[in-house]
């Protein structure tokens, strides 16, 4: 027995796993397949930004400008509900969307998080602001919700303190406690997981969390790139997004059925577009 024992204590410490962490080869691999399935969208969302997920058949989906949000039939692209946060209706400059124990979330560029009930067809509902305080720190352009927990994570843009430049930020915010934050959750330089070629032009557009990988799915309208990126770092997958597909890729969402869903801004007068894609099982 003690042979055993010394012997898995040398595997752990010449190459093993540490406890608490995954092999990387036993991380679930995540690959895109095929070309996706493409909806159109209503002229409301032609400046579409953030998703999140609704029902097995439909997504919530809002633009940047007004807190408006949409509930989209994923099998035709129809609006199923639509409903208004305020009277008149709130605007500003918002970057993402959740949905949490019947409320809704929309994070605005400057760290602001709206919270509402959910709003039946064509209504208007009140709303909360709570200052996030990620502000302060960089521009924000992203949001989800980890399941294990409720927390959300919030996804920066453009940095403005330079220690945080070239850098992917998230910041994890309570909305039980309701505490702005004071640091970020979690900083990895674009380095540790890109070429250098594509960390120099990699800007953050928008965030989902992958509870399956413990991972971050990550998309850049710049450089029309998806990354899935471990929390230490070590990318899992990146993806080249087809530019004739994609005009400017500013919302992702890993539905329930294991589809990935990216919502593109319209170029010009064309609709916003949902790229539905399948991963490989």
């Amino acid at each position: 027995m003690k042979f055993f024992l010394s012997a898995i204590l040398m595997w752990f410490l010449a190459g093993g796993y540490a406890v608490g962490q995954t092999p990387q080869n036993l991380t679930p691999s995540f690959e895109v397949i095929g070309t996706p399935r493409q909806l159109p969208l209503v002229n409301g969302l032609r400046e579409v930004s953030g998703l999140a997920a609704a029902s097995e058949y439909s997504v919530y989906a809002h633009n940047d400008e007004h807190g408006i949000v949409y509930e989209i039939d994923l099998k035709d692209g129809s609006v199923v509900t639509v409903f208004a946060l305020g009277s008149p209706t709130v605007s500003a400059d918002f970057e993402g969307i959740a949905v949490k124990d019947r409320r809704v979330y929309l994070a605005s560029s400057n760290g602001l998080l709206y919270e509402a009930m959910l709003g039946e067809h064509r209504k208007r509902v009140r709303y909360n602001i709570f200052d996030t305080g990620v502000g302060a720190f960089c521009e924000v352009e992203g949001l989800t919700i980890t399941p294990e927990d409720g927390a959300f994570l919030i996804l920066c843009k453009s940095a403005r303190l330079p220690e945080l430049e070239s850098r992917l930020v998230i910041f994890r915010w309570s909305v039980r406690d309701r505490i702005p934050v004071v640091k970020p959750w979690l900083s990895i330089p674009y380095g540790d997981f890109l070429s250098q070629q594509d960390a120099r032009i990699f800007r953050p557009s928008a965030l989902e969390w992958d509870d399956k990988r413990k991972a971050l799915i990550v998309l850049s309208a710049r450089s029309h790139k998806l990354v899935v990126v471990s929390q230490v770092g070590r990318l899992l997958y990146k993806m080249d997004l087809p530019r004739d597909l994609h005009a400017q890729p500013e919302g992702v969402l890993l539905t329930s059925k294991g589809d990935i869903i990216i919502a593109d801004e319209g170029p010009g007068r064309r609709p916003g577009m949902l790229s539905v894609y399948k991963l490989r099982r």
